[in-house]
């Protein structure tokens, strides 16, 4: 059944999309396949068959510790891939779930290595070293340099792509290492000193400036 004209302008502003030339009568290997909030879309452990991009939506990422406790880890927005590490190894580094209604376009690990061009290319080297590098990566923003208001400061100057706004306060907690009630009065600090506006369910930057002089 040919795809919609709906479809094909969808997938030509996409990156996957345009890479694979959809507009020119080329066809993308990723299909998409909407996921509802909370859905889980892999396991860390489990074997590492299939590559997914967020094509709208988010996902939340979570890791287990040394201790064995699995925590979330960072969050990937729109136009990031998920599970990417199955071209180096053979297991899921991280669980991962759908924050809110979310299509995913997936594609199996070997359509992936395929459609990515062969092995031993700068480009692939690359991206491989990459992989490796970031399957070992500590939770973003989970250390503990600076004050909570700090930290809360650096989160937001650095969340330029809006991730917070997916995910609860408890869980950017946990991803800013920190309890929910020690994250709350860090916002309130923030929200009193100016820098940001901030509602029960929504954190706004108001003052760049006033923030950056918060994160120092």
């Amino acid at each position: 059944m040919p795809a919609s004209d709906d479809r094909i302008t969808s997938c030509c502003s996409c990156p996957c999309g345009s890479a694979a030339g959809v507009r020119y009568g080329g066809r993308c290997p990723l299909i998409d396949r909407k996921r509802r909030r909370d859905e889980a879309i892999c396991l860390e452990g489990e074997p590492a068959h299939t590559v997914w991009f967020v094509k709208r939506g988010a996902v939340l990422l979570s890791r287990s510790g040394a201790d064995g406790v699995e925590r979330p880890r960072a969050v990937r927005s729109a136009g990031t891939f998920v599970g990417l590490e199955a071209l180096v190894q053979g297991t899921y580094a991280d669980s991962v779930r759908a924050t809110e209604p979310t299509v995913l376009c997936g594609a199996t690990r070997d359509t992936i290595d395929t459609w990515l061009g062969p092995v031993g290319t700068p480009a692939r080297m690359a991206l491989e070293q990459v992989l490796r590098a970031t399957t070992h990566d500590a939770p973003r923003g989970a250390g503990v340099d600076g004050s909570a208001t700090q930290r809360v400061a650096r989160w937001l100057l650095d969340d330029q792509d809006g991730e917070s706004a997916h995910v609860s306060r408890q869980v950017l907690a946990s991803l800013l290492g920190m309890v929910p009630e020690t994250l709350s009065r860090a916002l309130a600090r923030l929200r009193d000193d100016g820098a940001i506006d901030l509602t029960r369910t929504s954190v706004t930057v108001k003052d760049w400036a006033r923030l950056e002089a918060e994160a120092r």
